[in-house]
């Protein structure tokens, strides 16, 4: 699995295979380069990730595969108060964000250039985890996808104020192109995906 990608939706995907007497699996979080290397040397049968992996050969080595797409959202604490559509009721406060670089961190960038809007940043993580972390117990607004935090929002600690229009974070099963999965991880992705 990518360093980065939500440890909700990994528990999420993952969870059948913990139901199953007779399967064992080992996860491990590398970079892409790292897990794209593992793949092909067969130390994996599958890497979880937010990035497509762009084939532009003519044999592809890679089978890439949409698990689940999920909107990117506004995120605050349960006691924040939103004036209405996005930048109204923002004024000065402060947010957690995902990297420069990210497709989340993209996709907030856009809607703020586009409304004019010059966000107060008081910190930004290129990992899920401790961006959750930070959403949680900052008192900072954040942008990202309700998964990470849903147990934060079923808590009431946060609240989606609002999604950002048209933008999504994308989840990704990728495996090799010429090696025939076995049944359980087929059965899997299958099922991530309905």
């Amino acid at each position: 699995m990518l360093t980065n990608l939500s440890r909700n939706f990994i528990e999420s995907f993952i969870l059948p295979l913990m139901q199953q007497d007779k399967v064992t699996f080992s996860l491990q979080s590398r970079d892409m380069q790292g897990l794209l290397e593992g793949l092909n040397q067969h130390h994996f049968d599958l890497i979880l990730t937010n990035h497509n992996v762009e084939v532009g050969q003519q044999e592809p080595l890679w089978r890439s595969e949409l698990l689940s797409r999920q909107p990117i959202e506004i995120v605050a604490p349960a006691t924040a108060t939103s004036g209405g559509a996005f930048p109204h009721g923002f004024g000065d406060v402060p947010w957690v964000l995902p990297a420069k670089g990210s497709e989340i961190r993209s996709a907030f960038n856009v809607l703020c250039a586009r409304h004019q809007y010059e966000p107060v940043i008081k910190a930004q993580t290129d990992d899920m985890a401790m961006l959750r972390l930070l959403a949680r117990d900052s008192g900072a607004y954040s942008v990202l996808p309700a998964v990470v935090v849903r147990d934060e929002i079923a808590q009431g600690k946060l609240k989606v104020l609002q999604s950002i229009p048209g933008a999504f974070e994308h989840f990704y099963a990728v495996t090799l192109a010429r090696k025939a999965l076995p049944k359980h991880i087929r059965r899997l992705i299958d099922a991530a995906r309905s």
